[in-house]
């Protein structure tokens, strides 16, 4: 199975709904997303701000000069969770198993299980808000990119006979 990969723009104004999207909303959208690289999102403040508690993350992406406006656009890059760490982070040593907490431990075996942060509260009798900063956190202590790697780590501590 493959995804497309295509850069992709959001902004807020009105659209005329006969026909394919036409007006300022459009243009201002379709040159946002020229600004986008291959798999990125690229919204405007606008958009990002009106999408507050919706769970969706973005970090600055700077300003741009849109033809059509005044002044230049402050963009924003929609991102997953993990990513909002600075990026000039220090490195963590390598991971260790001790670094996590009990319950921690418990979070990263349930996902190397496949379940998710749904599955782990019920089984774990914890909020889902609660599962969510578990895992977190260790992707945070054990400087790893998404859950996959987690359970891959959770794979290596086991070893080839289980836990």
């Amino acid at each position: 199975m493959w995804a497309l990969q295509a850069p992709q723009g959001a902004h807020v104004g009105e659209v005329e709904m006969r026909g394919p999207p036409v007006g300022l909303m459009a243009r201002v959208t379709m040159q946002i997303a020229a600004h986008a690289g291959r798999g990125d999102i690229l919204a405007s403040r606008l958009a990002a701000d009106l999408a507050a508690g919706s769970g969706l993350h973005f970090i600055d992406a700077g300003r741009v000069t849109v033809d059509e406006l005044d002044e230049p656009l402050a963009l924003v890059q929609a991102t997953s969770e993990q990513h909002l760490e600075p990026a000039c982070r220090p490195k963590a040593k390598p991971a260790e198993p001790a670094q996590l907490t009990a319950r921690e431990s418990e979070v990263v075996i349930l996902i190397a299980d496949g379940k998710s942060n749904a599955a782990i509260a019920a089984e774990l009798r914890l909020s889902e808000h609660t599962v969510k900063r578990h895992v977190a956190n260790i992707l945070l202590k054990l400087d790893l990119p998404s859950r996959a790697a987690a359970a891959a780590f959770s794979a290596r501590q086991a070893g080839p006979d289980g836990p």
